[in-house]
């Protein structure tokens, strides 16, 4: 089973996925980026006007094979 590796930029900067998990699809690389994005907006979002967040996963090799972010921006009209 194929190795992957989901690194995360946010407002705290790079954080390395050195671990990585094996997965069989497409559908659990894309799964497993929903999870980690919707994980960190909870804890990021709910203190924050704005916030971008992104996560890159690479494969064995370090060649980026799928990514998935989030941009939030809040703020009052008027």
């Amino acid at each position: 089973m194929p190795r992957y590796y989901f690194d995360v930029i946010n407002g705290h900067g790079l954080e390395r996925d050195d671990s990585g998990q094996d997965l069989s699809s497409d559908t659990e690389i894309r799964r497993e980026v929903t999870r980690i994005l919707t994980d960190i907006a909870k804890d990021e979002i709910t203190y924050a006007d704005a916030a971008n967040i992104r996560v890159n996963v690479r494969d064995r090799n370090g060649l980026q094979v799928h990514y998935g972010e989030i941009s939030f921006r809040s703020g009052l009209d008027g």
